[in-house]
């Protein structure tokens, strides 16, 4: 019996010796259109010992309903830069850039979704361990490629059906890492009942909902198009296609005209 109460008194003395200390970085909020890396350090002047053990939590930075792979958080030292995740690595003070500090590399993609995300790295030495709650945002991002103002040229006609159509061929390209819809509007009033439709390419179709039929323009924005994330596309971006047609030629009066169509994505 007196073995078992040493054996008890023994854990108890050990396990009081490890200092948990806790803190929280936030990283800042990120729009990342392109893939970038964003750097940072931690003091670690505080941890004794030549080894230094870090690993994470979770193996991803978890926001509400998204998630990112933390192994997209990387260590970097004299030699090489190391991913991070939940299995423990072992570094030694004098491979770090500088004795006192652990520097970190985030690497930051445009098809990251919009989120507040976070995850905890442990850093431990024999002594301490040190939990690091890592935050930061993504915010919601979308564009139009090749611009916001369009110009096209109605000048095939149907002479059974009377319509004056555009080629069709004119393309807007849209970026985006979360939901959005395509808008458009005619910048100046119109007597010649000019109608809009749009397509899009044989990739873009699973992402892209829209109705195939003519669509009146006027000056109040309408709704053509809505969409998703285009990081899933192999290219990234979604191919629009459309085309403009005004009913009844014979109503409109002879001339040169220029239609300016603004598009906007929300």
């Amino acid at each position: 019996m007196k073995r078992k109460i040493f054996f008890i008194i023994l854990i108890i003395i050990f396990l009081s010796q490890i200092n948990v200390e806790a803190a929280g970085v936030y990283l800042g909020s990120f729009t990342p259109q392109t893939n970038e890396n964003f750097s940072f350090s931690i003091s670690v002047q505080n941890l004794e010992g030549e080894i230094i053990t870090i690993s994470t939590s979770d193996d991803y930075f978890r926001a509400e309903t998204n998630k990112i792979a933390a192994s997209n958080l990387k260590l970097v030292n004299r030699d090489n830069s190391i991913p991070l995740s939940s299995r423990e690595l072992k570094i030694e003070k004098n491979s770090l850039l500088y004795n006192f500090s652990l520097n970190f590399q985030l690497n930051l993609k445009a098809e990251y979704k919009p989120g507040l995300y976070s995850n905890i790295i442990f850093l431990k030495d024999k002594n301490k361990i040190l939990e690091l709650e890592v935050v930061f945002e993504i915010r919601p991002w979308m564009e139009i490629l090749n611009g916001a103002v369009q110009s096209a040229k109605i000048e095939n006609v149907d002479n059974r059906t009377m319509e004056l159509l555009s080629s069709g061929q004119q393309k807007i390209l849209i970026r985006s890492n979360t939901n959005w819809k395509l808008k458009v509007m005619i910048t100046e009033a119109s007597k010649d009942n000019l109608s809009i439709r749009v397509a899009a390419d044989s990739e873009s179709r699973s992402f892209v909902d829209y109705k195939s039929d003519f669509i009146k323009l006027n000056e109040v924005e309408t709704v053509i198009a809505n969409g998703s994330n285009t990081a899933k596309l192999s290219s990234g971006q979604v191919e629009i296609f459309y085309q403009l047609r005004i009913e009844d030629f014979r109503k409109v009066n002879a001339g040169e005209k220029n239609y300016q169509i603004n598009f906007k994505l929300e």
